[in-house]
């Protein structure tokens, strides 16, 4: 073994048994029901969404809602400076040609 990776063996071993549970779970397939409930919160925190809204309502009825308003969010995320600009400049545009 490296110097390095030996220091990281020895760090890893000196971690608590909580954060070594947090690894493993993180590495776990969620179920249905839980990305139900995670998407639910998602909608609700971020669109405005109402958890009455929601109610009743399958996992298959609930994922094209989420996977739209999921899409548009990273779109908006990963525009380009240049994108951002032109339309800028047609909001600007658009702007001094409506009459006062």
């Amino acid at each position: 073994k490296k110097v390095g990776y030996s220091a990281l063996d020895h760090v890893q071993s000196k971690e608590p048994q909580y954060i070594k549970r947090y690894h493993g779970m993180k590495k776990k397939p969620q179920t249905e029901s839980k990305a139900h409930k995670n998407m639910i919160f998602y909608l609700k925190n971020t669109k405005g969404y109402k958890i009455d809204f929601f109610k009743r309502k399958k996992y298959d009825e609930i994922l094209p809602i989420f996977q739209a308003k999921f899409d548009a969010n990273m779109r908006f995320l990963f525009k380009s400076r240049e994108e951002m600009e032109k339309e800028d400049e047609e909001i600007i545009k658009s702007i001094n040609e409506t009459p006062a």
